[in-house]
């Protein structure tokens, strides 16, 4: 009789902590359906939320240049950097430069510089023989040999990585290549990245109507257009 009420008694016990536990189950999963809930990942009062997954990488590249909505990407032939123009680098000399460009693409001409005329180059694009001609400006003298001192592009298919050149809006030159300042040059008034040592040539119908000495780089439109780019040294 006692070993029978021993095992009853057992038999109770465990019936009463299936009842328990299967009571506490359903209290942690049953959620009505105007209670939203914790949002996952919420920090406690007074601390920093741990990143999602792929955040890090996103806060890197966050100061990379982007790439400018919509701009056509240049090839290798026409893509501009600090000092280089596609295949022509400043500093390169006269026959270097006759030795990768073919010569019915150059034409000889001079300009104008502190009262010297020197020799300088239009040069032709292959691919569009139609497009504004690229001027090379050179520096040196016959006897220690000419190299090229500036570029001057006006064809739109030179363009830098992040898809600027001519056409594009002066906002998106500044806010990639940063300004360092605005002058007048021969060229016309220019904003200059002294970063990338490149300037860009601004549209006159974009600016006020000032003597270009009198504007500031922040009275220039950031949809102003570009109309040319210089690269120098």
């Amino acid at each position: 009789m006692q070993h029978r009420f021993s095992l009853l008694s057992i038999a109770l016990v465990f019936n009463i902590l299936a009842t328990t536990l299967l009571s506490c189950d359903s209290a942690t999963t049953t959620r009505n359906a105007t209670d939203p809930g914790t949002p996952p990942f919420t920090p406690a009062a007074g601390t920093t939320a741990a990143a999602s997954p792929g955040a890090a990488a996103v806060a890197q590249q966050a100061s990379a240049p982007a790439t400018t909505a919509g701009a056509p990407t240049p090839d290798s032939l026409h893509l501009l950097s600090p000092g280089r123009a596609g295949r022509l680098r400043l500093g390169m000399r006269e026959d270097r430069i006759k030795a990768v460009v073919p010569a019915h693409l150059l034409r000889a001409t001079t300009y104008q510089d502190r009262g010297q005329t020197l020799p300088a180059y239009e040069m032709r694009d292959a691919q569009r023989p139609d497009a504004p001609p690229t001027v090379l400006h050179l520096i040196g003298d016959s006897a220690q040999g000419f190299r090229l001192r500036r570029i001057r592009i006006y064809d739109p298919q030179y363009r830098t990585a992040e898809g600027i050149g001519v056409g594009s809006p002066f906002g998106a030159a500044r806010q990639n290549l940063g300004l360092t300042k605005v002058r007048d040059t021969p060229a016309g008034f220019a904003a200059v990245s002294g970063e990338v040592q490149m300037a860009w040539l601004i549209d006159p119908k974009s600016l006020p109507n000032k003597q270009p000495q009198q504007i500031s780089s922040a009275e220039i439109p950031p949809a102003a257009r570009i109309t040319g780019v210089l690269l120098y040294q």
